[in-house]
């Protein structure tokens, strides 16, 4: 009997272009669709160059082109790239091309727009 071929457990390649930082704060996500205007609640997890990771209670489709803004600023507008399932929540990415002035901005919202 021969020894079974077992293949070695690597971890998947990191396929991002971008580093990633971990945030926590609170965007509303704005789109227009069939039943007019949506505004959805979410919470931010992470954020690179041209991406952020959000939590919401409700889905949104892949493709779906919208805003994300905070209480005092907007973010930029995003395109859906991934919509999944965690627990009860959903995890969406998003791609922003056109993020406004980069990682500033993004720490004056973390931070109720005080800079450090």
């Amino acid at each position: 009997m021969s020894p079974q071929s077992v293949p070695i457990q690597t971890p998947a390649a990191d396929r991002r272009l971008h580093e990633r930082l971990s945030v926590n704060f609170q965007v509303h996500l704005c789109w227009q669709d069939r039943q007019g205007n949506q505004i959805l609640r979410a919470r931010a997890v992470d954020i690179s160059k041209f991406g952020l990771l959000v939590e919401a209670e409700k889905s949104i489709a892949p493709g779906t082109a919208i805003s994300v803004q905070t209480n005092s600023m907007t973010l930029g507008t995003a395109c859906v790239r991934h919509c999944t399932p965690k627990g009860l929540n959903y995890r969406i990415g998003l791609h922003m091309p056109d993020r406004m002035a980069g990682d500033l901005q993004i720490r004056r919202a973390a931070c109720g727009g005080q800079t450090g």
